[in-house]
């Protein structure tokens, strides 16, 4: 089954173009990381995606509907959280505030909802820290408790703008590690420039320069791809060719 399905899209900033004619499908249960240079329209579709920016050619459908309909079952965690970690506001209230309702709680959330934000945290391996200040984790810390929030929204697919961008090595590990153990029942799309450490992880690549490109990646051995009329020169295949798996940024600084 689709879990996001592209047909056709284009957008344009101002007349200037941004995206040109993207199709892609990711299906249920794909790791999907989207790569490409900066300016080349990452950003923007994820935007599209989420339903932030609005669009007036092709289609985007979440599970087989309008984007508008299932935009609820995307999960979003994003690049920077680093952002008013001085507020005190514990770790616990950030995580219950991925609930998705139409009540604003007057006199706190329900049991239940409590109950499923403490889930999402041992979920992560955050459970200890319930109720720390956000301000005093890790940025590795801080990046699992916005996975942990964002599941709290009964997410099945999770979208990541560059997770790991402000963590030391072994944080940068530890959170692929978790996002492929959620990849076992949930879709994960991931925009980053780790390219090596997507071949470990991922089972698809979209590389984004405003035409799309697609590898699937899921046998490791060989590239399967689709370059259309783009004239890409190929990341992900000359990493193969030079064997990634034995030049991992990762394992290499462990």
């Amino acid at each position: 089954m689709s879990a996001i399905n592209i047909e056709n899209l284009s957008f344009a900033y101002d007349k200037e173009l941004i995206l040109d004619n993207i199709n892609l499908e990711v299906k249920e249960l794909d790791f999907l990381a989207i790569i490409g240079p900066n300016g080349g329209g990452k950003s923007t579709l994820l935007k599209l995606i989420l339903g932030v920016e609005k669009f007036t050619q092709g289609k985007i459908e979440i599970f087989n509907n309008k984007s508008q309909k299932n935009i609820s079952l995307i999960g979003y965690v994003p690049q920077n959280t680093n952002v008013n970690i001085d507020f005190p506001i514990k770790v616990i209230e950030v995580v219950l505030m991925g609930h998705f309702s139409n009540k604003k709680p007057l006199f706190g959330y329900a049991k239940e909802e409590r109950a499923c934000a403490l889930g999402a945290l041992k979920q992560v391996g955050m459970e200890e820290y319930t109720e720390s200040k956000i301000g005093s984790l890790s940025g590795g810390q801080r990046q699992r408790v916005m996975i942990a929030r964002a599941l709290c929204s009964h997410t099945k697919i999770l979208v990541l703008d560059e997770p790991t961008s402000s963590i030391d090595i072994k944080g940068q590990k530890e959170i692929y590690d978790l996002l492929k153990e959620l990849n076992s029942y949930i879709t994960i799309v991931v925009v980053s420039h780790d390219i090596s450490v997507i071949l470990e992880y991922a089972n698809r690549v979209a590389h984004i320069n405003k035409k799309l490109s697609f590898h699937d990646i899921s046998n490791k051995k060989e590239t399967f791809h689709t370059h259309g009329e783009n004239q890409h020169f190929c990341e992900v295949e000359l990493l193969q060719m030079l064997g990634a798996d034995n030049c991992n940024t990762c394992k290499d600084k462990e």
